[in-house]
């Protein structure tokens, strides 16, 4: 019986072992979901990052200090407190297959009530079964971006247009790329954000062109779909010349 009881605990001590080494492979390349909140200092002017898993961190190595929200607090400094409300795999989209909005991460961006907003999102709306128009792609923005004007009428948005999604080497413009995201419907959703910056110059502080930034660099993308910690470094310091 003591035997018995001396191999269980063994075994669960391995099974507990195996699983943190995963949990913590998971958690530092940006695969696990988590977030690291720290909460603000009195003073501090409030960024909030949202978007999909490129504005979270997805894949990138050293996720904790390397995801783009992270590199960007360093970069803005004490006076700034930034936090990361990327949820992978969600559109901006109300009735997409991961509807941003009904994420926890929008409820407590909300909660946060920031004095900036720097939003990406784009990318998984592009997917065949979240596609509609942009007519509504631009309706479903407005909404949205209402949203935080109602917790403070005096945020300031700065409205990212998404990074570029590249296909496979060979593979035709209509023709989808990893994560069945669609880069040719990326590609118009740059125009479509641009022109609704140009056409709420007055709400909107800056556009931030990431996908200029990103498009002429494919090395950032090792799965088409997600900068690696060069990308994020690069977006976050696109984003702190913007807000300085």
């Amino acid at each position: 019986m003591k035997k018995a009881l001396k191999i269980t605990a063994i075994i669960l001590a391995g099974v507990a072992a195996v699983t943190s080494v995963c949990f913590i492979v998971l958690y530092s390349c940006g695969f696990s979901g988590i977030h690291d909140f720290t909460e603000p200092c009195d003073g501090q002017i409030k960024v909030a990052c949202i978007g999909d898993s490129i504005t979270y961190g997805h894949g990138i190595s050293g996720w904790k200090k390397n995801n783009y929200p992270a590199r960007l607090a360093s970069i803005l400094g004490d006076g700034y407190h930034v936090a990361n409300f990327g949820v992978s795999g969600s559109t901006l989209s109300p009735e997409g297959d991961q509807p941003y909005v009904n994420s926890n991460q929008y409820q407590l961006s909300l909660d946060y009530c920031p004095d900036i907003i720097v939003v990406m999102l784009g990318t998984n709306d592009s997917k065949p079964e979240n596609w509609k128009s942009s007519e509504e792609y631009l309706s479903d923005l407005d909404s949205f971006l209402d949203s935080y004007r109602e917790v403070n009428p005096n945020v300031k948005i700065y409205l990212c247009t998404p990074a570029k999604a590249f296909l496979p080497d060979g593979a035709d413009d209509s023709e989808l790329t990893n994560y069945d995201i669609q880069p040719s419907v990326v590609d118009g959703i740059c125009n479509y954000v641009k022109a609704y910056a140009v056409a709420h110059i007055v709400e909107i502080e800056n556009i931030i062109d990431v996908y200029d930034l990103t498009s002429s660099h494919p090395e950032w993308f090792a799965d088409n779909v997600h900068p690696s910690k060069e990308g994020a470094l690069a977006i976050a310091e696109l984003v702190a010349s913007k807000i300085k």
